[in-house]
């Protein structure tokens, strides 16, 4: 007897809920005994998307902190947006975590649905199939959690479970545009477009999957032309991408997100070009071996994966999405290997490829079935192949995963409880520095700064000073208030020498055992000592205009250009004499600066707006002890032609200054320095009335 249609698909959505839920038990079970009870996170990364979503919920959307204004550090625009009902709801804390695994568990079975539409004959859920295709959408489920590393991803509190269920839609979105009649094709291209751009927002690495989706639906346009429809399919993704960046350059000065700056091998300027593509392939290789090689059962049951896709892709029926999705899977890894932390976090930044994989897999296995009998036994063999292989990987993930959240409970969480506890003493901090810590300003409700940027503060470039090195963050921290900077930190001392040891005094600090996830197993809570850091605005008697070396806001203002490659890295030191630029006895005073190798040089633009007239001036270099240098000074418009400089060795341990005078200078000038012998350390440049 033939069962009606509903009962059918009622027996589907529990078939469907039995593996989403079982893998997610399989996580979060043993994790919970891990952290004793508090709901498991195995990346801190989490708590950074619970900050935003709280922030959203309190009316300050695409901020971390309130407060702290807007931030391009978010990994997904729209993650928190979904979060913040949750926190609204009151899943306050870490148990926002448990409204995070239950969207998590929505998402998926939401995938599981849109993958079952992708797998019904092209007439739809009421047209005839033969038996030998069925079968692929019932075990369809087991494709969405059948490897264990991305199950990891799937549960792990960040965005990848939202991920996949706007991937679904957006696939089944092309579908419908591809199969509707001309009257209604152009609002489903429409529809697609905007489902892509939807992916893009929740992830910037699908635009690798949102492009090829765009050219797949102009592909079968049919009688409405090819590009109009490719407009409709891409445009949305289009004015997302110029929204965002048009808004990061409004409020932070860079196009790019803060992730983007702060991670991405481009961003560093100290590397050859030669050195990147090392970083890059190795990368890649890492990611290779261990996310599409060792995750899928090994170096030749993890080509089962990529046949099937390619089955799918030569499909007539199927290709218009089995095409994109092994572009936007490899596509997504090519792009992700750029990223400096590619390789580490369990390979989190894999898990999408892995998501675009499977799913053309279970297309691959649909096309085969429809060939016939023979056809539908080799594509259930392969699919067996492919869902059994990865299976080996469940137990150690699992394990894994509980032991990563019990890093994170024991770590961040505990720094945070501590933190908490100092904001009830007589001694209360105002506010913590940290290095991406989420759930530390998260949990204690203490205000932050995120000393590597992607937090964001107030539109400061923390995130490419931390590139250039900690002494430019410091010079950020000096261009701030004494009444707003951080008062106590929570950092890695192997990360922030110059900044914990120099500015900090420790008073208390956390250390782990059996640490897979933490940058470090000890993370220690300082007291802040600024006394070094000149007053904001200070200004040396007699200066027409100054350029402080490695504070990245006077460098752009002045049209700063260091040696790069391999030169300009970024130095500080705490030194007397020379507090006041004079050159006496003074207290020790910080300064960042930039070490100019022989040959090499630095220049900048004198201020237009520089209060002086055309003539003489006189430029001071201050710079700290060492060996006799020479340097060739240049006023570029001078005809007068390159002044050379001997220095002769100054001491140790304190500032020294050298004066150079200058013929003939005028407001826009381009003023360089050359190193002619020697290393020059060059911290600050003031420009003197003669």
């Amino acid at each position: 007897m033939r069962r009606a249609p509903w009962i059918r698909l009622l027996l589907w959505h529990a078939s469907a809920a039995i593996p989403v839920l079982g893998a997610a038990a399989a996580f979060y079970g043993p994790a919970l005994e891990t952290t004793g009870g508090a709901w498991p996170a195995p990346l801190d990364d989490v708590y950074i998307h619970f900050g935003f979503a709280r922030a959203a919920a309190l009316g300050h959307p695409f901020s971390w902190i309130p407060g702290n204004g807007y931030s391009s550090g978010g990994t997904s625009l729209t993650y928190p947006l979904a979060l913040a009902p949750g926190y609204l709801l009151g899943f306050r804390g870490a148990w926002l975590g448990l409204f995070a695994a239950l969207l998590a568990c929505a998402a998926l079975l939401d995938l599981c649905r849109s993958l079952r539409r992708l797998l019904e004959p092209r007439g739809g859920p009421g047209a005839a199939s033969s038996r030998w295709v069925g079968w692929v959408g019932w075990i369809a489920p087991l494709f969405v959690v059948a490897v264990p590393l991305l199950d990891w991803s799937w549960f792990s509190g960040m965005e990848v479970a939202l991920l996949g269920a706007v991937l679904g839609r957006a696939l089944v979105a092309v579908r419908r545009a591809e199969l509707a009649p001309p009257a209604r094709r152009p609002a489903e291209q429409l529809r697609a477009g905007l489902l892509a751009a939807l992916l893009v927002a929740t992830r910037p690495e699908a635009i690798t999957l949102a492009a090829p989706l765009a050219v797949a639906v102009a592909h079968a346009a049919g009688s409405l032309g090819a590009a109009a429809s490719l407009a409709r399919a891409s445009l949305p993704t289009a004015l997302l991408l110029g929204a965002h960046a048009a808004a990061n350059r409004a409020f932070t000065g860079e196009w790019g997100a803060a992730g983007a700056v702060r991670k991405l091998l481009l961003s560093n300027p100290y590397p050859t070009p030669l050195e990147k593509a090392v970083e890059v392939i190795k990368n890649l290789a890492a990611l290779r071996v261990q996310a599409l090689e060792s995750a899928l059962g090994g170096p030749w049951l993890s080509l089962v994966l990529p046949l099937l896709g390619a089955v799918a892709a030569l499909d007539r029926r199927s290709r218009r999405v089995a095409v994109p999705l092994l572009l936007g899977a490899y596509g997504s890894l090519l792009l992700v290997a750029l990223n400096a932390t590619a390789r580490y976090q369990n390979l989190r930044y894999a898990a999408p490829s892995l998501a675009m994989l499977l799913l053309a897999a279970a297309l691959g296995a649909e096309a085969l079935a429809r060939r016939g009998r023979l056809a539908a036994g080799v594509a259930a063999a392969l699919a067996v192949a492919a869902l059994a292989a990865p299976s080996a990987g469940f137990a150690r993930q699992i394990d894994h995963f509980a032991r990563a959240s019990a890093n994170i409970a024991g770590q961040h969480v505990e720094v945070a409880r501590r933190i908490a506890a100092r904001a009830r003493g007589p001694r209360a901090p105002r506010r913590v520095l940290l290095g991406d810590a989420g759930a530390i300003p998260y949990l204690s409700g203490i205000p932050a700064i995120d000393g590597l940027g992607l937090g964001g503060y107030r539109g400061m470039p923390f995130a490419r000073a931390s590139v250039h090195g900690v002494p430019a963050v410091v010079e950020l921290i000096e261009r701030l208030d004494p009444a707003e900077r951080p008062d106590v930190f929570a950092l890695y001392p192997s990360w922030w020498g110059g900044l914990a040891d120099v500015f900090g005094r420790r008073v208390d600090a956390v250390k782990i055992d059996d640490n897979v996830i933490c940058a470090a197993d000890e993370k220690v809570i300082y007291e802040a000592d600024w006394s070094a850091l000149a007053p904001p605005g200070e200004r040396r008697a007699g200066v027409i205009d100054e350029v402080d070396i490695a504070d990245l806001v006077d460098e752009r203002a002045h049209g700063y250009a260091f040696p790069s490659p391999r030169g300009g890295w970024v130095i500080g030191a705490v030194l007397p004499g020379g507090g006041d630029g004079a050159g006496g006895d003074s207290a020790p005073r910080f300064d960042a600066g930039r070490l100019i190798p022989e040959g090499r040089e630095q220049s900048f633009t004198i201020d237009a707006a520089a209060a002086i007239a055309r003539g003489p001036a006189v430029l001071a270099l201050r710079t700290d002890g060492g060996g006799p240098i020479a340097l060739g000074v240049a006023a570029l418009r001078d005809a007068g032609g390159e002044a050379r400089v001997e220095v002769p060795e100054r001491p140790a341990g304190r500032w020294s200054e050298i004066r150079v005078p200058l013929r003939d200078v005028m407001p826009g000038d381009r003023i360089r320095i050359r190193s002619l012998l020697g290393t020059f350390r060059s911290f600050h440049v003031w420009l003197l009335r003669p």
